[in-house]
Parts: C-alpha cells; structure tokens; sequence
C-alpha cells in the first residue's frame, strides 16, 4: 500500500492573517510556524509604515493652489459684480447714482429716489438727462407726468403746464391725466377761461365724462329757443332766453361765437326760408356751449289768376278780365303786361277795369301776389285780333329814318350840304361804331360821322330843331300820344310810378316809356330795332316835356343789343 497523503490545509478567506494582496499557502506544519510569524511581523511593520506616510502627506498645505483658488474666486466674484452692475435695475440705479453711464429707466428711478428725499433740482436735471438717454420710449408720457411733478414741487408751475401741454397734444391725447392735472394748475391761478377751453377738449379727446361735468359746473347754460326747431308754416318771431340772465349772441354765419355775433336784443322775425342760428351765453370770459336750431318758414303761395276769355282769334277788339281763383284770400294783387314783357311787381297793376285787346297778336301775362310777396306762376294768354295794326319800329327802313337822310348810308359831304357846316368839329372815341369817329356840333344838336366802306358817313343826330322830320314824320312840338300812335302800341297802362311798356319782341326789339323824375309827363320814349340783317341795333329816343317832344335822337351801333326782357 503505498503512503497516506498529507491531510489538506484549508484557510478562512475572512481571516486578517489574508488580507494582504497577495495570499500565501502554508501547510501547517511546525516548520513553517516561525516562518509564518516572520512573516506577519513584516507585514505589520509594512502597514505601520504606510499609515506614519499617510499621516504625514495629509498635514501638509498647497499654498499655490490655494492662492489661484482664491484669485479665481476674486475674478469671478468681479466678473459677477460687473454683469450684476450692467444687467439687474439695481446695478443700474448704482452706476446712475454715480453718474457713470447708465439706462434710462435707472435715470427715471434715481431721479423719484432724489424728489423722494427733497433733492428736487437735482430730480429735475436727473429726469432731464433720463429722456435725453432715450427720447422716443412708448412709455414717454407716463415720465414726463414725473418731470411736470418735480417742476410743480420747484413751484415752477409755467413749465410743468409746458409738459402737461406736450403730453395731451403731442405724446397721448387720448389719456385723461395730463389734463386734469394742467386744469388743477389752471383753476388754482384762477385762469377759468382757458381751463374750461381745456376741459371740452379734454372731454372731446378722451370722452371722460368728468370733465364735462367739471366744466358745466363753471361755464353758463346754452341759451333755448322760443320756437321748435323744424318746418313751420307763415312768418314767425323768435326769441332767445337765458336761464341764468347771460347775455347772449347769436349768428346765422359760420364765424366764431360770440366774437362775429349779433348781441340779442329782443325776438327776430323769419320770413320765408331756411334759418340757421346758432347762439350762446356768456357771462365775463365764459362761454357756454352752442345752441343750434335750424328753422324751414313756408310761406302760402297764391294760384295763377284766371281770364274770362279764351285764348283764340277773335275779329274785333274786346276786353278781358282776370279773377282771383282763391277768392278767400282777399289780400292778392294782380299785375299784368301786354307789351310782351314778364310781368313783375312794377308791372300794370290790375284793379278791376277790363283789359282792352289791341290788334294784332298780342299775349296777355299776368301773375298774382299774396300779402307775404309770394308770386304765383304766370299766366300766358295769347289773343289775336283780326285788325289792321301799326308795324314795329325799324320794320319800314324808308321811313324809320330822319328825312333826307340815311344812317351809315348818308355821306359827311352830303349831310354838310343839307345842314351846312358845323359849328366846330372834333375827334372822339365811341364804341358804338368800329373806325374813327368825330363830332359835329350845330346850333340845333350834333352829328357824329366814322369811316365805313361808303367813305365818311354819319351814324348819329341827335336835334331840337322843329323844321327836322324824324322816323315816320315824327317832329318836335308833337305829344308822346302822337308819336306813339305812329308805331305799333299794345295799349298797356302805365304802372304805379307811371312808366310804360309799349312793345316787347325777340326778334324786332322793344319800346318803352320811362318817367325822368315825379312828373309822369317829363321822361324819354324809346325804340329799339334789333331784327338788322347785318346784326346792328338802331335807337330812336325822344325826349319828353310836359308831354310833348323836345329832342329827338337816332343812333346806329354796330353790334346787337342784348334782348333780355327789362
């Protein structure tokens, strides 16, 4: 059998006897036990060793590291302060109390800071240099409500209205603030006039209804209107009152009020039309508000008046009559013409006597005229009477002219060997005829001559000489009666001043009779011819005295006259 093997050592992993790194395996044998020892001795001594080193190494201090340890914390600690000092409101306000450069906002904070501690010219200039740093910011107006406090506090009360002003026209009108402060500053000197001015503007741009009602507590009532503003019928008297014993001042104008008024004195009579007043009170510098009131004042007007007979050819004369087709309204005048002419109020008067139709055609124009000087439409008859009548002047060119003569025909050679030289002759400048023009005088009147294309020849005589035969042997000494009977007369009365009409056309020219002065018998009876071929107009005038012809003149003008109805 062979030798028994040596038993097996086992050794606990846990025991302190291991905990070396490395591990050694030892029989247990008695030979190996002093070696064993040995070896622990030394390992205890090893770690005695290591624990002495250990010791020692931990007491010792880095002094470098400490001092950059410490000088990067005074970087940091600088670096922080610095971006502490640009960014945070309350670096800000630091550098501003240092006068270094800083925000506008720190400005604004240090410049409340110093008003707060009763610095206040130093807030003011603070304030100042804030808006100079930033002169556009949004909240602009809101600052400068903290510049105007200062300026009040200084008792500087001019410059802190200055700002308020800048604030409510320029930066924000629409904010009520600036406003009531300036009208504090206003009221407090007394200064009512303009402080009210700025509480309707206050109230216009901002509608706060404070100030409307501040200011109606200061200034006078609106006056009112006796009379209901709108449509009324007829003429009516309106007055003005105050409630407060103002005085007022009204205009119907668009000027200013009351500076371009009329003072009120007592009520105003409105005829027919439209009325714009526009009124106020004032009492001292006060102003109230505009009371306005239009007023529409229709009048009645009367109708057309009416003719007894029918409008047609008859063959003898007759004569009409007109009427009044309202016949309640009793205070309506008719006026009538027959010449031809529209008929106004210095027309004919109609009173009741029947209107005698001459011969030939004739229109009958009449209107009526109520006692508020309405005018109805006219009306427009037209009659014709189967009759011998007399022509329109300038229809019979032989005898339409002086006798032995012809306007613009009749040379100066030939006229000077009828009438003899004249007594003295000069040049003159006349419109009525295109070339040079002079004048002749006689003893019995004048003579003007101008150059056409027959040579000198006379366009205008104008006499008083008896022996001198004018259109149709017409001459002095004879009445108007018999000078009218010669042309054609439509036989219409006079009117109340004592002119008259004789005939009116388009196309012929017209007649008329015109009083000088109160004598019905003195005036001028004139005809006028505008139906020329070559578009010329010839006037006959004579000259009335105490009924009778005195003068007679005849003159040619190169141009024809205008036909508007007179």
């Amino acid at each position: 059998m062979g030798a028994e093997p040596e038993p097996a050592v086992t050794y606990d992993a846990a025991s302190p006897e291991l905990t070396d790194t490395r591990v050694h395996l030892y029989k247990q044998t008695p030979g190996n036990k002093r070696v064993l020892k040995k070896t622990r001795r030394k390992r205890l001594k090893r770690r005695r060793r290591k624990a002495k080193n250990t010791t020692y190494q931990g007491g010792m201090i880095n002094w470098l590291k400490v001092a950059v340890i410490m000088m990067a914390l005074v970087m940091a600690l600088g670096i922080g302060g610095l971006i502490w000092l640009q960014v945070s409101p309350s670096g800000q306000l630091v550098l501003a109390r240092m006068g270094r450069k800083a925000s506008s906002d720190a400005y604004w904070a240090l410049g409340t800071e110093l008003l707060d501690q009763g610095y206040i010219a130093r807030a003011i200039e603070t304030y100042k240099k804030a808006e100079m740093l930033e002169p556009e910011r949004k909240d602009l107006d809101e600052k400068l409500l903290l510049t105007a406090e200062a300026y009040e506090a200084a008792n500087q009360m001019m410059d802190a209205e200055a700002v308020y002003e800048r604030i409510y026209t320029q930066l924000a009108p629409e904010k009520p603030e600036a406003y009531r402060l300036a009208i504090n500053i206003m009221l407090d000197q007394d200064r009512v006039f303009p402080a009210v001015n700025l509480m309707k503007l206050a109230h216009e741009k901002t509608g706060d209804e404070g100030f409307f009602n501040q200011r109606s507590q200061l200034v006078p009532q609106p006056p009112k209107a006796s009379l209901a503003a709108g449509k009324h019928m007829y003429s009516k008297d309106i007055s003005f009152i105050s409630s407060q014993d103002y005085d007022i001042y009204y205009t119907t104008g668009e000027g200013l009020l009351p500076e371009t008024g009329t003072k009120y004195t007592g009520p105003i009579r409105i005829t027919e039309g439209t009325y714009n007043f526009r009124a106020v009170c004032v009492s001292s510098e006060l102003v109230s508000d505009e009371m306005s009131v239009r007023y529409t004042i229709t009048l009645p007007t009367p109708m057309a008046p009416k003719a007894n007979m029918q409008p047609k050819t008859y063959e003898r004369q007759f004569k009409v009559s007109l009427r009044i087709v309202d016949e309640e309204d009793k205070d309506v005048t008719l006026y009538y013409t027959l010449d031809g002419t529209k008929p106004d109020l210095d027309s004919p008067r109609y009173v009741g006597d029947p209107i005698l139709i001459p011969p030939g055609k004739s229109l009958l124009r009449a209107i009526a005229v109520n006692r508020y000087g309405k005018i109805s439409s006219e009306m427009i008859l037209e009659y014709k009477v189967n009759q011998p009548f007399k022509f329109f002047f300038g229809r019979r060119p032989k005898e339409d002219q002086f006798a032995g003569m012809t306007l613009m025909k009749t040379t100066r050679e030939a006229f000077i060997a009828q009438y003899g030289e004249p007594q003295s002759e000069k040049p003159i400048e006349n419109e009525a005829v295109p070339g040079p023009a002079t004048q002749a005088i006689y003893p019995w009147g004048e003579a003007r001559f101008t150059q056409s294309e027959d040579g000198v020849v006379v366009y205008h005589v104008s006499t008083n000489l008896a022996s001198m035969k004018g259109p149709r042997k017409t001459s002095i000494g004879m009445t108007m009666k018999e000078v009218t009977d010669k042309f054609t007369d439509k036989g219409q009365p006079p009117n109340d001043r004592g002119d008259r009409g004789i005939y009116y056309d388009m196309k012929e020219g017209y007649a008329n009779y015109k009083i000088a002065s109160d004598d019905p018998n003195t005036g001028t009876l004139q005809y006028v011819y505008v139906g020329s071929a070559d578009a010329s107009t010839t006037i006959l005038t004579y000259d009335i005295v105490d009924g009778k012809v005195a003068g007679i003149t005849m003159r040619y003008l190169n141009y024809r006259q205008s036909m508007v109805e007179l």
